[in-house]
Order: C-alpha cells, then sequence, then structure tokens
C-alpha cells in the first residue's frame, strides 16, 4: 500500500489531467447522444461527467499552484524537467466545456453568473501558476503557453456566454428580430418545412419567453398543407430551440462568436508549432506524450465541432447566401440525411414514457418487458409476504416500472389532425358526436374541472379495463394481443396516449394543470377494489367507435394540458429530449391556441370564464340537458 500511494502521488497531476480530458471527450459525444435517447444511465452518467469535469479540472489547477516546485524541479537522475506547468492552460480548455453540451439543465443557465465568478478565479489562478515558472522554464514553452492561454480564456467565456444566452432573464430580453435572417433560394417544396421552421423561428423564441402577443399571424404554418411536413417543422425547431438552450450554437452563429473561435483555433495552431519547435530532450518523456495528447484531442474536438456546427440549418443558410456551394452543398447534405436535423432519432416525438398505474394495482401486468419491470416483479412478490402496503413502495415502482416505447406516426397524426380540428372549431360548433362515451365524458369531464389528476387517472384505469376486453382469451389479455377483428392500432393510440398521460403525472406533474397533488390523486386508487368499483361505474361498450372516441378523448386531453402549461416546463424538459407534450405545446402556440393565445381551451361547457376577445374552444362539448330538450322541440 505504501509503493502504491507514493506511485499515485508521483503521478496525481498526470492521472488527473488525463481524467480531465477523457470526460471532456465523453462530453462531447453524451452531449449529442442525449437529445436522441431516454436511457437513464446515459443521463446519470452524463451528469456524473458533467460536474466531474469540473471537479477534475479545478483540483488539478488547484494543485499546481499548491505543489509547484514539485512539478518545476528538475529530476536528478534522469536531468528532465516535468511539463505539469505547460498544462494549465489546457485546464482551462477543458473548464470551456464542449460545444454540444454547456448546460445539464436549466438550473446551470440561470446559475451563469456564478459561472462567471468560477471563470475569473480559475484564470487567476492559472496566470498564477504560469508566472511562478517564469526563469524556470524555455522562454519559447512560455510563449507556446501564452497562446494556449488565449484559447483557454476564450473557450471559458464561449462557455459562460452561451450560458447567459440560454437563462430565462436572457430570453425574455431577447430580440427575436436577429432570427430574421434572409433565406436562400433553392429549397425544394418536399424540404419546405425547414424554411417554413427557419421563417418562423423568431415567434418560436417570442413563444418560449413568452413574449409573443395576440394576433401576431404565423404565415409560414399556412404554406404547409402536409401533415408529416408539419410535424417536421415543429420537430426541427425543438432541436434549433433545444441547440440554444443547451450547447454553443448560439453563441457560434454570431459575428463575435465565430471571430473568437476562429482566434481560438489559430492560437492553438501556434501554440502546437511553437512547442514542436522546442528543445523537448530536457523535459520527461511521459509528459511530453501526454502533452502531444493534449494537443491532439483539442484538434479532434475541434473538427468534430466544425462538422457538428455543418448540420445546423442556419449554417448552410449562412454558406448558401454568400455562394461557398461547395460547402453549403456538405452542409445540406448532413442537414438532410439521417445524421443531421430532420431524420435524426431525437426522443420526441418518437419516443414516449409509459407508466400502467392499471397493472400496478391490480397486477394485471404479468409479462413485464423490461429487466427493471422484472425486478420490479419480483419485489413486489417478497414484500407482500410481509405485509407491506403497495403506497410504501409506490415510489420504487414509479422508478422501475416506466419504460419508453415508441410513438409511431400514428399518435402524432392524431395530435397534428385533432389540433388541426380544434383551431377551426369555435365556441358556437356543435359537438363533434361522442355517441359512444357521452355519457362517461360528460361525467368525467366534470369532474376533471374540480379534480384533473384525479379524473385522468379514472379515466386511465376505464381505459386499460375496456381495453381488455378485445382480448379473446386470459393469455391475451397477459401478452396485449387483441382479437383479429379488433383494429390494433387504435388500441395502441389509446393504451400509450393513457399510459403517457400516466407517465406525466408520475414524474413531470408540474406539465399537468392539477389543482392537487399528483400523490393525493393516487393514493385513492392503490387498493384494488378501489379501481375495480371506478371501472364499474364507467363500462363502455366494446366497439371500434369506441376505440376511435377513447383516441379522440386522450388526445384532446393531452391538447388540454399543453394548453396550460408554462414554457419555461418545456425549455427545462428539452434538457433530456423534451416530451410529447412539449411538441403539441408548441405546434398550438404558433395556432395561437392554449392560454398564451388568443383561443382558449375550457374542458366542457360547465367550464366558461367571460373573457373579451377570446375565442374559447370546448374539447368535449356535451349539451346541457335544457339544450337537449330545446332542440327536441324544434
Amino acid at each position: 500500500m505504501d509503493s502504491s500511494t507514493k506511485l499515485f502521488h508521483e503521478w496525481e497531476i498526470q492521472i488527473l489531467v488525463l481524467l480531465s480530458f477523457t470526460l471532456q471527450l465523453f462530453l462531447f459525444f453524451a452531449g449529442r447522444l442525449r437529445r436522441q435517447s431516454s436511457s437513464g444511465f446515459l443521463r446519470l452518467s452524463t451528469w456524473a461527467a458533467y460536474l466531474g469535469a469540473d471537479l477534475a479540472a479545478v483540483y488539478a489547477l488547484g494543485y499546481l499552484s499548491k505543489r509547484q516546485d514539485d512539478t518545476t524541479e528538475t529530476n536528478i537522475l534522469t536531468r528532465t524537467q516535468p511539463l505539469a506547468i505547460f498544462w494549465a492552460p489546457f485546464l482551462l480548455i477543458h473548464l470551456g466545456g464542449q460545444d454540444t453540451i454547456t448546460a445539464f439543465a436549466m438550473e446551470d443557465n440561470n446559475l451563469w453568473l456564478r459561472h462567471l465568478l468560477n471563470l475569473v478565479t480559475q484564470v487567476v489562478i492559472a496566470l498564477y501558476v504560469f508566472w511562478k515558472s517564469i526563469g524556470k522554464h524555455s522562454a519559447n514553452l512560455l510563449f507556446a503557453g501564452s497562446f494556449v492561454f488565449v484559447a483557454g480564456i476564450i473557450k471559458y467565456g464561449e462557455r459562460t456566454w452561451s450560458l447567459k444566452c440560454g437563462s430565462l432573464k436572457s430570453l425574455e430580453s431577447t430580440d427575436a428580430k436577429r432570427y430574421r435572417k434572409q433565406l436562400p433560394e433553392g429549397i425544394s417544396d418536399d424540404d419546405g418545412f425547414v424554411r417554413a421552421a427557419l421563417d418562423s423561428m423568431h415567434h418560436t423564441i417570442d413563444i418560449l419567453s413568452e413574449c409573443s402577443m395576440f394576433g401576431s399571424k404565423r404565415e409560414e404554418l399556412a404554406e404547409i398543407d402536409k401533415t408529416d411536413q408539419v410535424i417536421r417543422m415543429v420537430k426541427l425547431q425543438l432541436g434549433m430551440m433545444y441547440d440554444d438552450l443547451y450547447t454553443k450554437a448560439l453563441v457560434l452563429t454570431t459575428r463575435s462568436g465565430v471571430i473568437l473561435r476562429c482566434i481560438s483555433q489559430a492560437s492553438i495552431i501556434v501554440a502546437f508549432a511553437l512547442f514542436l519547435a522546442n528543445d523537448k530532450e530536457r523535459y520527461n518523456k511521459a509528459d511530453t506524450i501526454i502533452t502531444y495528447s493534449l494537443f491532439a484531442g483539442c484538434f479532434f474536438l475541434e473538427v468534430c465541432s466544425i462538422f457538428v456546427s455543418m448540420m445546423s440549418p442556419w449554417t448552410w443558410t449562412w454558406l448558401k447566401i454568400h455562394k461557398w456551394d461547395t460547402l453549403a452543398w456538405f452542409s445540406w447534405f448532413v442537414f438532410r440525411w439521417d445524421i443531421g436535423y430532420p431524420r435524426m432519432e431525437q426522443r420526441w416525438p418518437n419516443a414516449i414514457g409509459q407508466y400502467n398505474f392499471h397493472g400496478w394495482v391490480t397486477n394485471s401486468n404479468l409479462q413485464p418487458r423490461t429487466h427493471s419491470q422484472r425486478i420490479m416483479m419480483v419485489f413486489r412478490k417478497f414484500v407482500g409476504l410481509f405485509g407491506v402496503q403497495k403506497r410504501k413502495i409506490f415510489w420504487m415502482s414509479k422508478l422501475l416500472d416506466t419504460e419508453y416505447m415508441d410513438a409511431d406516426n400514428m399518435i402524432v397524426e392524431y395530435i397534428v389532425k385533432e389540433i388541426s380540428l380544434l383551431n377551426s372549431e369555435s365556441s358556437d360548433d356543435k359537438a363533434q358526436g361522442w355517441q359512444s362515451i357521452s355519457s362517461h365524458v360528460k361525467t368525467a369531464m366534470n369532474n376533471c374541472l374540480k379534480v384533473f389528476g384525479y379524473s385522468i387517472v379514472v379515466m386511465h384505469l376505464l381505459t386499460e379495463a375496456h381495453l381488455q376486453q378485445y382480448a379473446s382469451s386470459r393469455s391475451d389479455i397477459e401478452t396485449n394481443r387483441p382479437r383479429a377483428d379488433v383494429p390494433v392500432g387504435l388500441m395502441e393510440v389509446c393504451r400509450k396516449l393513457s399510459n403517457y398521460m400516466m407517465y406525466l403525472m408520475v414524474h413531470h406533474p408540474s406539465m399537468l394543470p392539477l389543482s392537487m397533488s399528483a400523490t393525493a390523486s393516487f393514493d385513492n386508487f392503490h387498493k384494488p377494489e378501489n379501481a375495480e368499483n371506478a371501472c364499474d361505474e364507467l363500462e363502455l361498450e366494446a366497439s371500434k367507435e369506441t376505440l376511435e372516441e377513447l383516441a379522440r378523448m386522450w388526445t384532446r386531453l393531452l391538447v388540454y394540458a399543453a394548453g396550460k402549461s408554462r414554457a419555461a416546463m418545456h425549455a427545462a424538459q428539452l434538457s433530456g429530449g423534451g416530451e410529447l407534450i412539449t411538441f403539441a405545446w408548441l405546434l398550438m402556440a404558433h395556432m395561437e391556441m392554449g392560454d398564451t393565445g388568443s383561443k382558449r381551451f375550457h374542458l366542457t361547457t360547465d367550464d366558461f370564464h367571460a373573457e373579451t376577445n377570446l375565442t374559447n374552444v370546448y374539447l368535449f362539448y356535451v349539451p346541457s340537458e335544457d339544450q337537449i330538450s330545446g332542440a327536441e322541440n324544434r
């Protein structure tokens, strides 16, 4: 142990520097992956690397400032000097973070002043370390180090600048007109969503900062008449919003940002040339190899950053306008195909969270699909032997029973079409028939006015119990396999949307218009008999028409929740790839629908509040008895 401890102390600074560099490599690629993956392990490891990278670099700078004699003295046996002092500016580059991830969450953006203080502190420490080495190293090495310092300060400054631009206060004061840019010609009709997305990006920033005003028309949406084009336009804008909030994209699209980036890259090249010209025989060979690795890492990450920036539609726009046709063609190529924005497997709307509360309550989920669900099933049986109440281990079910499933095009198209339909409706429109579930809708929606979360749970239990009626045997129920004559697509839409609303209740209740806590809404149903009683009171007839109305009902509930949500919540959720409700919220905001627009949503005709110059849309138009009798008399 003594020899191992001594060896560690001898190589401590080398280990710290290499660890810092390795974490930066991981963050660069993890920053791109987290926007398209729902993996909890990836998110946890990215969070640990994000915190650990700063910790390793700061600790290494502190080590250099405190134990400077150990890093500058000549080795008596080998007559070589260490190069640890030369690594101080590289640590500043590492503290500057990567272009693909500047903030892990919105809280990091809002605390940009703290990062500014850290910038000043760490630069002063690095300068102190470098100043103390004057006279102990060659002038050529110190001169090369000064150029690395320039790159390090610029990199760290870029990160702080990006955090400031992504903060809520900065967004509120942002001049969205800077997103009004000249767009080139030559975009085909099939890719018209790109022009529409770029044209309306200033509206999107106004929506995100909650600065949008009533009456500002979205003419760009009117130019797109295909559902898939609308979906891809909103998806592209969500990707650009993510880049502006959590990466350095917003800084690097400004003239000042481009100039500073060119200066930092030129500084690294000059520093490397000076280091090559330096007499390296006087330095420790291991330290020389590490220094070469740091330079190679800088060059590699810079090349990768340039490639990532070429994927941006703003880069293609700028290159096209300035007649750099070859680079513009390459930018459009990487942007247009699978590695670019439009077809990238981003989490939204390709994957949505699922939580089956009905299966948890009734123990009907006998065929778990994931390893975590199998662990939860075994654990549930084990604690059941000791009489532990379900509500005591519900927190564990939230973690292990949650899964992510493919949100197929049918679900997304359902949302787009339902929003378009609601946009064309007005308060005077007669109800689109709810013939199969009319009485249940009236009961549930009236309860929603009082306790939204409670009614959502009831409708979820009812939906799951109803879907089991389409199975021909017990084995079909266990495997979620319907009869041959049942439309599978409609069943999947109903089940996925129902489970998705439960997922939001469990993991993101702040995104729903809840009048009481989600925990309180669940507490009433942890006993199976309570869930069965709720379903017995609301029994539905098994038919295709019922499935269609259930699918529309869940779509409208999702739309209602999106219309009542705040932009800040959606901005925060984008850090993990966003949610399907965020997709619906942005599309609705473009159409001026929801609480931030001129067309407000109400669940039923009983939910009415007079609002001047606003259009009221009832998602579930259920006529009163007086209206029914009056119609019969006429």
